[in-house]
């Protein structure tokens, strides 16, 4: 059983205990419980009156907590597929080109030779480490908000600059890489991001005139995502 099955079954699991529990609480009569009444659960002995007080605070505060918690988790995951990019309709052009056989952009390129096998788009634009991956996870989550309260314009653009690191993690000390005297000769720059990888290397994705409403590729970068 694969994490993302185990996450859902037992995100089902809580969410069933949580209507149980909140079904017997709604049923039970707090002002005639009895304090003096012990009940025994596994090795503990708890009155009558405890015993449905933790079970209510279970089931109002804990159940809802960790139900959110396995919710948010399935989430987390689910922003690294290039689907969870795709379900965003200012991300189609960047999508379907990424998609696009015929197309020569950076990101299609890697893409259609498999250079990165799975979550491109989550690859590209995350940093190594759990700094890194919850930073993108974030701007993942705002970017959500931004297009859920439609306070966004079209052509979207990258904030700040594009970080090499995001390249260079995976092309730095590769032999192909290193034999190429233009990178050494301008390690430090591409070290510190002060010369992008893209001014050699071309477009990572279609321009921000190809991606402006009512341009000649306009409609045709922005087909249903298949």
């Amino acid at each position: 059983m694969d994490t993302a099955t185990l996450v859902r079954v037992l995100g089902t699991v809580i969410c069933l205990v949580g209507i149980v529990l909140c079904w017997h609480i709604g049923r039970t009569r707090f002002d005639g419980l009895s304090s003096e009444k012990l009940l025994s659960v596994a090795n503990a002995h708890l009155s009558q009156s405890s015993f449905w007080k933790l079970s209510a605070f279970a089931g109002i505060v804990l159940v809802p907590l960790a139900a959110v918690g396995i919710a948010n988790y399935h989430t987390f995951e689910g922003v690294q597929e290039v689907a969870a990019c795709a379900r965003c309709h200012v991300m189609r052009p960047m999508i379907n080109d990424l998609r696009n056989p015929e197309s020569n952009t950076l990101a299609a390129r890697h893409y259609k030779n498999h250079w990165i096998v799975q979550n491109q788009c989550y690859d590209c634009h995350s940093d190594y480490g759990l700094a890194g991956n919850m930073e993108a996870k974030m701007e993942g989550f705002r970017h959500l908000a931004r297009y859920t309260t439609r306070t966004y314009s079209e052509p979207i653009e990258l904030r700040g600059r594009f970080n090499n690191d995001n390249c260079l993690k995976c092309h730095q000390d590769m032999p192909k890489f290193e034999v190429v005297k233009s990178h050494q000769s301008m390690k430090a720059l591409l070290a510190d991001s002060s010369t992008s990888c893209l001014n050699c290397h071309g477009q990572a994705h279609p321009t921000r005139a190809e991606r402006t409403p009512g341009s000649a590729d306009y409609a045709k970068l922005m087909e249903v995502v298949k």
